[in-house]
């Protein structure tokens, strides 16, 4: 059995992923156990009704991003979708709308299970049954959930019974620590683990979720889920010093600005923080221009990359890494949450329709099928025998955490200096740019304005890191948020 390390933003994720490689699971096995163990003891921060992307670089193969995201529903609906709009003061204010109409089509388990297909040791069903044994008696509140549900909770999560009773205890939201029971959920997951993925695409449970979406206003349809498949993607690589990346590529924007970010830095004529918060501004600039407005995000961002001289072929993090050199990091999102748990399947779905600075267009699909914008970008970075695999979650600042960490990863840090180290972030606003920074940084050069927080804050992201550096197996969870790493073997 090779020796793993593993990251994910708490011991229960990381305990669930050492069970399963210490029954022989390989690093993909305990990846992909580590992820949904965290969409379903992160409630509100993230669903296993939600979608999102692994990279996984194993020796031997040729490096892939499964894409198991979120797509446009509305296949064969007729009619317009319900929804409701809801404003809560997180990150400073911000209207979304949730329900049944806001669920845009889950890609996780048809991730989950390419990747368990491609590069899995250990049977699917166990790979379910370690996830279901760690919530079926119930899990304690995190912190970074408990969090977030002090605003989501009340307009978001305090109207559907299943996501009521789990969360609420009686009118009070519960407390850090204390147990979050979801009806259903641990033998919805069994389930699954012993029909396969397909189930909740092409089988009773699918067909159970749809309509009763359907029933309360929900556009995904039967035909949705039949038709949604995983996508193996070459990732964008990047060379950056001695240093090959591999991050997410189009039509998620995410992997492409950081691409971006990375090759402004290294053509500037400024160095260190003054460089990456110049070429975080302009990367984000081209990210509003170029990629947000733009019908067909694959198409925007080859054009991009191309022009830059690159070639392409809210959230959880977890990585993990083996002392054969493997390595996988994965990040997965549900949105806001759309506060519905259908079909007393205990899954809790994602509000990706209802995200309103993703869907310009309004609630209703425009295109059904196709993929929705994700700024999600877990990468793999690879250097002679040394391996790092690293993600963020926390909405655009994913990309910041995640540039800033490789720039400082690549100057010479090990992995827990870079992910430790302060990072800048630009803000656009009324005021026009700002820099958000962390103390200890020196900006002298910096042609904005710039908001100095205090102390590292979780508002710059939350990076989970594993690593083989120099024959050292290792990793390292961000500070600014609760998170935990293990050493298996």
């Amino acid at each position: 059995m090779p020796r793993m390390a593993i990251a994910g933003p708490s011991g229960l994720v990381t305990d669930a992923a050492a069970r399963i490689a210490e029954v022989g699971g390989s690093v993909v096995d305990a990846a992909i156990v580590a992820a949904l163990t965290a969409m379903c003891t992160e409630p509100g921060v993230c669903a296993p009704g939600g979608g999102g992307f692994l990279t996984i670089d194993i020796l031997g193969n040729r490096p892939v991003v499964i894409d198991g995201y979120i797509a446009q529903p509305g296949k064969g609906f007729e009619g317009e979708p319900v929804g409701r709009e809801i404003w809560m003061e997180y990150g400073g204010g911000m209207t979304s709308i949730v329900g049944s109409g806001s669920v845009a089509v889950p890609g996780v388990f048809a991730g989950l299970a390419m990747a368990s297909d491609m590069f899995g040791v250990a049977p699917w069903r166990e790979l379910m049954e370690m996830v279901a044994m760690t919530i079926e008696d119930g899990f304690p509140l995190g912190r970074a959930a408990h969090h977030y549900l002090t605003y989501a909770g009340e307009p978001i999560f305090s109207h559907d019974e299943t996501v009521r009773t789990a969360l609420f205890n009686g009118d009070r939201l519960l407390e850090v620590g204390e147990p979050v029971l979801i009806q259903g959920l641990a033998s919805t997951l069994r389930y699954i683990g012993e029909e396969g993925a397909s189930v909740f695409y092409k089988g009773d449970l699918g067909h159970a979720i749809a309509d009763d979406l359907a029933s309360s206003g929900g556009q995904l349809t039967r035909k949705d889920l039949e038709t949604y498949e995983a996508i193996p993607r070459t990732p964008l690589t990047i060379n950056l010093r001695d240093w090959r990346l591999d991050v997410n590529p189009p039509p998620a924007v995410g992997g492409v600005t950081v691409a971006i970010a990375l090759k402004a830095a290294a053509e500037s004529n400024l160095s260190g923080p003054p460089a990456w918060a110049e070429a975080l501004v302009s990367a984000f600039q081209i990210r509003s221009d170029e990629l947000e407005p733009h019908h067909d995000l694959s198409k925007a961002a080859e054009h991009v990359l191309l022009r830059a001289g690159l070639q392409s072929p809210s959230t959880i993090s977890i990585a993990a890494a083996d002392d054969e050199g493997g390595a996988v990091a994965g990040t997965f999102s549900a949105g806001y949450g759309s506060g519905v748990a259908p079909a007393g399947s205990g899954l809790m779905m994602n509000n990706g329709m209802g995200e309103i600075e993703l869907c310009l267009g309004g609630l209703k699909a425009e295109h059904p099928g196709r993929r929705m914008m994700s700024n999600m970008a877990p990468t793999v970075a690879r250097r002679g025998p040394d391996v790092v695999a690293i993600g963020s979650p926390g909405a655009d600042r994913i990309t910041s955490a995640l540039m800033v960490t490789l720039e400082w990863l690549v100057a010479g840090m090990n992995l827990e200096e870079a992910i430790e180290h302060p990072r800048v972030h630009p803000e656009f606003g009324d005021w026009g740019v700002r820099i958000a920074t962390e103390p200890g940084l020196d900006l002298d050069g910096i042609h904005y304005p710039v908001r100095s927080f205090a102390d590292l804050d979780m508002f710059f992201g939350g990076v989970n890191g594993t690593a083989l550096e120099g024959g050292e197996l290792h990793g390292h969870a961000d500070s600014r948020r609760q998170g935990s790493v293990v050493l298996v073997g």
